[in-house]
Protein backbone atom coordinates (compact mmCIF):
# COMPACT_ATOMS: atom_id res chain seq x y z
CA UNK A 1 0.00 0.00 0.00
CA UNK A 2 1.55 3.61 -1.18
CA UNK A 3 2.57 5.94 1.62
CA UNK A 4 -0.50 8.38 0.57
CA UNK A 5 -2.78 5.76 1.29
CA UNK A 6 -1.46 4.47 4.44
CA UNK A 7 -2.21 8.28 5.45
CA UNK A 8 -5.40 8.24 4.09
CA UNK A 9 -6.53 5.47 5.54
CA UNK A 10 -4.88 6.16 9.01
CA UNK A 11 -7.06 9.33 8.67
CA UNK A 12 -10.51 7.66 7.76
CA UNK A 13 -9.67 5.43 11.11
CA UNK A 14 -9.21 8.92 13.15
CA UNK A 15 -12.16 10.37 12.17
CA UNK A 16 -14.85 7.38 12.58
CA UNK A 17 -13.01 7.47 16.11
CA UNK A 18 -13.81 11.36 16.41
CA UNK A 19 -17.32 10.89 15.11
CA UNK A 20 -18.08 7.85 16.94
CA UNK A 21 -16.87 9.64 20.06
CA UNK A 22 -19.66 12.75 19.19
CA UNK A 23 -22.64 10.19 18.41
CA UNK A 24 -21.75 8.93 21.95
CA UNK A 25 -22.15 12.25 23.26
CA UNK A 26 -24.63 13.37 21.94
CA UNK A 27 -26.80 10.08 22.61
CA UNK A 28 -25.96 10.86 26.03
CA UNK A 29 -27.03 14.27 25.97
CA UNK A 30 -30.66 12.69 24.60
CA UNK A 31 -31.26 10.21 27.31
CA UNK A 32 -30.63 12.92 29.62
CA UNK A 33 -33.80 14.88 31.17
CA UNK A 34 -33.73 17.94 29.40
CA UNK A 35 -31.54 18.41 26.08
CA UNK A 36 -31.67 22.11 26.16
CA UNK A 37 -30.40 22.20 30.13
CA UNK A 38 -26.55 21.47 28.56
CA UNK A 39 -26.66 24.48 25.74
CA UNK A 40 -27.59 27.93 25.62
CA UNK A 41 -31.13 28.99 24.39
CA UNK A 42 -31.45 29.25 20.32
CA UNK A 43 -32.84 32.59 19.92
CA UNK A 44 -35.40 32.90 17.31
CA UNK A 45 -35.33 29.37 16.30
CA UNK A 46 -36.84 27.82 13.47
CA UNK A 47 -39.20 24.71 13.42
CA UNK A 48 -37.38 22.27 14.57
CA UNK A 49 -39.44 19.42 12.50
CA UNK A 50 -38.36 21.30 9.39
CA UNK A 51 -34.48 20.82 10.27
CA UNK A 52 -35.27 17.53 11.37
CA UNK A 53 -36.81 16.57 7.81
CA UNK A 54 -33.72 18.46 5.97
CA UNK A 55 -31.65 17.15 8.43
CA UNK A 56 -32.88 13.17 7.45
CA UNK A 57 -32.46 13.60 3.81
CA UNK A 58 -29.04 15.10 3.55
CA UNK A 59 -27.70 12.33 5.57
CA UNK A 60 -29.43 10.18 3.36
CA UNK A 61 -27.97 11.23 0.55
CA UNK A 62 -24.43 11.19 2.02
CA UNK A 63 -24.94 7.86 3.62
CA UNK A 64 -25.68 6.82 0.29
CA UNK A 65 -22.61 8.17 -0.81
CA UNK A 66 -20.56 6.68 1.97
CA UNK A 67 -22.03 3.23 1.47
CA UNK A 68 -21.08 3.43 -2.32
CA UNK A 69 -17.90 4.55 -2.00
CA UNK A 70 -17.18 1.40 0.82
CA UNK A 71 -18.23 -1.84 -1.53
CA UNK A 72 -16.69 -0.02 -4.77
CA UNK A 73 -13.42 -0.77 -5.86
CA UNK A 74 -10.39 0.72 -5.64
CA UNK A 75 -11.39 2.06 -2.18
CA UNK A 76 -10.55 5.72 -1.61
CA UNK A 77 -10.78 6.51 2.31
CA UNK A 78 -10.23 9.69 1.65
CA UNK A 79 -13.24 10.31 -0.47
CA UNK A 80 -15.36 8.62 2.45
CA UNK A 81 -13.74 11.16 4.94
CA UNK A 82 -14.56 14.10 3.23
CA UNK A 83 -18.30 12.76 3.55
CA UNK A 84 -17.55 11.43 6.96
CA UNK A 85 -16.57 15.12 7.98
CA UNK A 86 -20.00 16.78 6.47
CA UNK A 87 -21.91 14.55 7.99
CA UNK A 88 -20.03 15.05 11.60
CA UNK A 89 -20.14 18.91 10.84
CA UNK A 90 -23.88 19.39 10.08
CA UNK A 91 -26.44 16.55 9.70
CA UNK A 92 -25.28 15.76 13.37
CA UNK A 93 -25.42 18.43 15.15
CA UNK A 94 -28.43 20.04 13.16
CA UNK A 95 -30.50 16.92 14.65
CA UNK A 96 -29.13 18.26 17.99
CA UNK A 97 -29.89 21.67 17.57
CA UNK A 98 -33.90 20.56 16.50
CA UNK A 99 -34.22 18.50 20.02
CA UNK A 100 -32.92 21.37 22.08
CA UNK A 101 -35.32 24.01 20.04
CA UNK A 102 -38.44 21.33 20.93
CA UNK A 103 -37.24 21.17 24.38
CA UNK A 104 -36.46 24.88 25.51
CA UNK A 105 -39.77 26.37 23.93
CA UNK A 106 -42.73 23.68 25.24
CA UNK A 107 -45.39 26.17 25.25
CA UNK A 108 -45.24 25.75 21.11
CA UNK A 109 -43.58 22.40 21.23
CA UNK A 110 -45.59 19.70 22.95
CA UNK A 111 -43.28 17.29 25.48
CA UNK A 112 -44.93 14.54 23.79
CA UNK A 113 -43.26 15.79 20.43
CA UNK A 114 -40.53 16.27 22.00
CA UNK A 115 -39.85 12.96 23.48
CA UNK A 116 -40.57 11.67 19.94
CA UNK A 117 -37.88 13.32 18.78
CA UNK A 118 -35.15 12.48 20.63
CA UNK A 119 -36.22 8.72 20.19
CA UNK A 120 -36.50 8.96 16.29
CA UNK A 121 -32.76 10.96 16.34
CA UNK A 122 -31.30 8.31 18.73
CA UNK A 123 -32.21 5.71 16.81
CA UNK A 124 -30.55 7.85 13.60
CA UNK A 125 -27.65 7.67 15.78
CA UNK A 126 -27.69 4.39 16.71
CA UNK A 127 -27.74 3.08 12.99
CA UNK A 128 -24.68 5.34 11.87
CA UNK A 129 -22.79 3.96 14.89
CA UNK A 130 -23.62 0.58 13.10
CA UNK A 131 -22.67 1.89 9.71
CA UNK A 132 -19.11 3.58 10.42
CA UNK A 133 -17.92 0.49 12.22
CA UNK A 134 -18.91 -1.16 9.08
CA UNK A 135 -16.65 1.23 7.33
CA UNK A 136 -13.62 1.01 9.62
CA UNK A 137 -13.80 -2.92 9.18
CA UNK A 138 -13.98 -2.33 5.05
CA UNK A 139 -11.00 -0.40 5.40
CA UNK A 140 -8.73 -2.72 7.68
CA UNK A 141 -9.78 -5.34 5.65
CA UNK A 142 -11.75 -7.26 8.23
CA UNK A 143 -15.23 -6.03 6.01
CA UNK A 144 -14.25 -6.82 2.22
CA UNK A 145 -16.12 -9.36 0.01
CA UNK A 146 -19.50 -10.31 -0.60
CA UNK A 147 -20.59 -10.47 3.19
CA UNK A 148 -18.86 -6.91 3.58
CA UNK A 149 -20.92 -5.52 1.08
CA UNK A 150 -23.98 -6.89 2.35
CA UNK A 151 -23.26 -5.80 5.53
CA UNK A 152 -22.76 -2.57 4.49
CA UNK A 153 -25.58 -2.10 2.07
CA UNK A 154 -27.53 -3.57 5.35
CA UNK A 155 -26.91 -0.91 7.64
CA UNK A 156 -27.11 1.58 4.81
CA UNK A 157 -30.56 0.52 4.44
CA UNK A 158 -31.61 0.93 8.21
CA UNK A 159 -29.84 4.00 8.49
CA UNK A 160 -32.22 5.13 5.56
CA UNK A 161 -35.30 3.64 7.48
CA UNK A 162 -34.28 5.69 10.48
CA UNK A 163 -34.18 8.70 8.58
CA UNK A 164 -37.21 8.34 6.99
CA UNK A 165 -39.15 7.91 10.27
CA UNK A 166 -37.38 11.04 11.76
CA UNK A 167 -38.50 12.90 8.83
CA UNK A 168 -42.05 11.73 8.89
CA UNK A 169 -42.40 14.12 11.88
CA UNK A 170 -42.58 17.51 9.41
CA UNK A 171 -45.38 15.63 7.66
CA UNK A 172 -47.04 14.65 10.92
CA UNK A 173 -46.56 17.69 12.84
CA UNK A 174 -47.64 17.74 16.03
CA UNK A 175 -51.44 16.77 15.63
CA UNK A 176 -50.20 14.37 13.24
CA UNK A 177 -48.12 12.60 15.70
CA UNK A 178 -51.09 13.03 18.27
CA UNK A 179 -53.47 11.09 15.69
CA UNK A 180 -51.25 8.33 15.40
CA UNK A 181 -50.60 7.54 18.56
CA UNK A 182 -54.03 7.88 19.87
CA UNK A 183 -55.05 5.84 17.34
CA UNK A 184 -52.77 2.71 17.99
CA UNK A 185 -53.82 3.24 21.98
CA UNK A 186 -57.41 2.88 20.47
CA UNK A 187 -56.52 -0.11 18.80
CA UNK A 188 -54.54 -1.90 21.83
CA UNK A 189 -58.33 -0.79 23.56
CA UNK A 190 -60.09 -2.66 20.66
CA UNK A 191 -57.90 -5.83 20.61
CA UNK A 192 -58.40 -5.90 24.76
CA UNK A 193 -61.83 -5.53 24.39
CA UNK A 194 -62.06 -8.50 21.76
CA UNK A 195 -59.75 -10.51 24.11
CA UNK A 196 -62.63 -10.18 26.99
CA UNK A 197 -65.26 -10.57 24.75
CA UNK A 198 -63.99 -14.16 23.54
CA UNK A 199 -63.02 -15.06 27.19
CA UNK A 200 -66.58 -14.60 28.81
CA UNK A 201 -67.87 -16.11 25.50
CA UNK A 202 -65.68 -19.26 25.79
CA UNK A 203 -67.40 -22.32 27.37
CA UNK A 204 -65.20 -23.49 30.76
CA UNK A 205 -63.39 -26.49 29.65
CA UNK A 206 -64.70 -29.54 31.16
CA UNK A 207 -61.82 -32.03 32.68
CA UNK A 208 -63.39 -34.13 34.98
CA UNK A 209 -63.36 -37.62 34.95
CA UNK A 210 -60.40 -37.02 32.05
CA UNK A 211 -56.90 -38.37 32.92
CA UNK A 212 -54.19 -35.62 32.32
CA UNK A 213 -50.38 -36.94 32.26
CA UNK A 214 -49.20 -34.02 34.40
CA UNK A 215 -51.55 -34.71 36.56
CA UNK A 216 -51.04 -38.42 37.18
CA UNK A 217 -50.82 -40.15 40.65
CA UNK A 218 -47.33 -41.65 40.50
CA UNK A 219 -46.31 -38.43 39.40
CA UNK A 220 -44.30 -36.77 42.25
CA UNK A 221 -45.60 -33.58 44.06
CA UNK A 222 -48.57 -33.23 41.89
CA UNK A 223 -51.17 -35.92 43.53
CA UNK A 224 -54.48 -33.98 45.13
CA UNK A 225 -53.61 -30.89 42.83
CA UNK A 226 -55.95 -32.17 40.00
CA UNK A 227 -58.77 -29.23 41.37
CA UNK A 228 -55.98 -26.52 41.25
CA UNK A 229 -54.79 -27.31 38.04
CA UNK A 230 -57.78 -27.04 36.44
CA UNK A 231 -58.66 -23.52 38.03
CA UNK A 232 -55.46 -22.17 36.74
CA UNK A 233 -55.96 -23.31 33.30
CA UNK A 234 -59.53 -22.88 32.76
CA UNK A 235 -59.27 -19.72 33.95
CA UNK A 236 -56.71 -18.45 31.77
CA UNK A 237 -58.40 -19.84 29.06
CA UNK A 238 -62.51 -19.09 29.38
CA UNK A 239 -64.95 -17.68 32.26
CA UNK A 240 -65.86 -20.32 34.43
CA UNK A 241 -69.46 -20.93 34.48
CA UNK A 242 -70.33 -21.06 38.03
CA UNK A 243 -69.66 -17.39 37.93
CA UNK A 244 -72.70 -15.47 36.93
CA UNK A 245 -71.40 -12.41 38.90
CA UNK A 246 -67.95 -12.25 37.38
CA UNK A 247 -69.75 -12.37 34.07
CA UNK A 248 -72.27 -9.88 34.60
CA UNK A 249 -69.22 -7.67 35.54
CA UNK A 250 -67.15 -8.42 32.70
CA UNK A 251 -70.23 -7.58 30.44
CA UNK A 252 -70.76 -4.25 32.34
CA UNK A 253 -66.95 -3.91 31.72
CA UNK A 254 -66.77 -4.42 27.82
CA UNK A 255 -69.69 -2.05 28.04
CA UNK A 256 -67.86 0.58 29.57
CA UNK A 257 -64.24 -0.05 27.30
CA UNK A 258 -66.53 0.50 23.97
CA UNK A 259 -67.60 3.46 25.31
CA UNK A 260 -64.20 4.76 25.99
CA UNK A 261 -63.03 3.79 22.98
CA UNK A 262 -65.50 6.34 21.09
CA UNK A 263 -64.40 8.63 23.23
CA UNK A 264 -60.98 7.90 21.59
CA UNK A 265 -62.27 8.48 18.57
CA UNK A 266 -64.57 11.52 19.51
CA UNK A 267 -61.02 13.20 20.33
CA UNK A 268 -58.87 12.18 17.35
CA UNK A 269 -61.59 14.12 15.17
CA UNK A 270 -62.50 16.45 17.25
CA UNK A 271 -59.86 17.82 19.46
CA UNK A 272 -56.33 16.17 17.85
CA UNK A 273 -56.83 16.84 14.41
CA UNK A 274 -57.87 20.28 14.70
CA UNK A 275 -54.70 21.11 16.70
CA UNK A 276 -53.78 24.49 16.02
CA UNK A 277 -49.91 23.86 15.55
CA UNK A 278 -47.44 25.55 16.37
CA UNK A 279 -49.72 28.84 15.96
CA UNK A 280 -51.32 27.36 19.20
CA UNK A 281 -48.95 28.70 21.61
CA UNK A 282 -50.05 27.93 24.88
CA UNK A 283 -52.40 24.76 23.96
CA UNK A 284 -49.04 22.60 24.30
CA UNK A 285 -49.69 21.85 27.97
CA UNK A 286 -52.94 21.08 27.35
CA UNK A 287 -52.40 18.27 24.56
CA UNK A 288 -49.40 17.25 26.77
CA UNK A 289 -52.10 16.36 29.42
CA UNK A 290 -54.56 14.61 26.89
CA UNK A 291 -51.81 12.11 25.61
CA UNK A 292 -50.36 11.41 29.01
CA UNK A 293 -53.99 9.76 30.04
CA UNK A 294 -54.67 8.62 26.79
CA UNK A 295 -51.30 6.85 26.92
CA UNK A 296 -51.87 5.60 30.33
CA UNK A 297 -55.36 4.03 30.32
CA UNK A 298 -54.54 1.27 27.84
CA UNK A 299 -52.08 0.42 30.37
CA UNK A 300 -54.59 0.64 33.03
CA UNK A 301 -57.20 -1.98 30.42
CA UNK A 302 -54.51 -4.24 30.75
CA UNK A 303 -54.29 -4.38 34.65
CA UNK A 304 -57.98 -4.68 34.02
CA UNK A 305 -57.88 -7.86 32.13
CA UNK A 306 -55.43 -9.38 34.65
CA UNK A 307 -57.64 -9.22 37.21
CA UNK A 308 -60.48 -10.82 35.43
CA UNK A 309 -58.30 -13.76 34.40
CA UNK A 310 -57.20 -14.30 38.02
CA UNK A 311 -60.92 -14.50 38.45
CA UNK A 312 -60.59 -11.57 41.13
CA UNK A 313 -63.98 -9.30 41.18
CA UNK A 314 -62.93 -7.40 43.57
CA UNK A 315 -59.82 -5.80 42.33
CA UNK A 316 -61.65 -5.84 39.11
CA UNK A 317 -63.99 -3.32 40.53
CA UNK A 318 -61.18 -1.13 41.61
CA UNK A 319 -59.51 -1.37 38.60
CA UNK A 320 -62.43 -0.82 36.33
CA UNK A 321 -63.62 2.41 38.61
CA UNK A 322 -59.93 4.07 37.97
CA UNK A 323 -60.06 3.24 34.17
CA UNK A 324 -63.48 5.49 33.67
CA UNK A 325 -62.18 7.84 36.20
CA UNK A 326 -59.08 8.56 34.02
CA UNK A 327 -61.31 8.24 31.22
CA UNK A 328 -63.38 11.06 32.57
CA UNK A 329 -60.86 13.08 33.56
CA UNK A 330 -59.24 13.26 29.82
CA UNK A 331 -62.97 14.10 28.38
CA UNK A 332 -63.00 16.70 31.02
CA UNK A 333 -59.46 18.41 30.38
CA UNK A 334 -60.82 18.09 26.24
CA UNK A 335 -64.38 19.72 26.93
CA UNK A 336 -64.22 23.03 25.93
CA UNK A 337 -62.45 23.68 22.43
CA UNK A 338 -58.62 25.48 22.46
CA UNK A 339 -60.32 28.75 22.24
CA UNK A 340 -62.09 28.24 25.59
CA UNK A 341 -65.44 27.82 23.82
CA UNK A 342 -68.16 25.48 23.75
CA UNK A 343 -68.45 23.05 20.98
CA UNK A 344 -69.91 19.97 19.26
CA UNK A 345 -67.38 17.89 21.53
CA UNK A 346 -68.59 19.82 24.73
CA UNK A 347 -72.16 18.45 23.92
CA UNK A 348 -71.31 15.44 22.95
CA UNK A 349 -68.97 15.21 26.04
CA UNK A 350 -72.07 15.71 28.35
CA UNK A 351 -73.87 13.22 26.72
CA UNK A 352 -70.95 10.27 26.94
CA UNK A 353 -70.01 11.31 31.20
CA UNK A 354 -74.20 10.22 31.34
CA UNK A 355 -73.44 7.26 29.12
CA UNK A 356 -70.71 6.05 30.75
CA UNK A 357 -71.91 6.35 34.63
Amino acid sequence: MPPSTIADTQALDALITSTLALLSQFTSSLAATSAASTSAAIKDPPNPLDILSDASRLLKAHVTKISLLAINKPFTPSAITTIIREVAGTCLPAMMSAVQICEQDKTIWPEFVGKEAQLRVRRVFREMESLLQEVRNISQGTGAGPGGKRDSLSCTGVVWEACDALAELQKLDIAGLAVQKTEQWRDTIKDAIQELREWMESEALESEGQKDALLDSDDEGVDGDADSFDDIFNAANSMPADRPELKALVEDAVEKLKRVGLLYNALIKRRLKTYPGAQGKGNAKRIDELMVDLRAIPHVIDELASTFYDLDEDQARVVLDKCIIRAKGVASVASKSYDGHDDEFTAWHRKWQDAIG
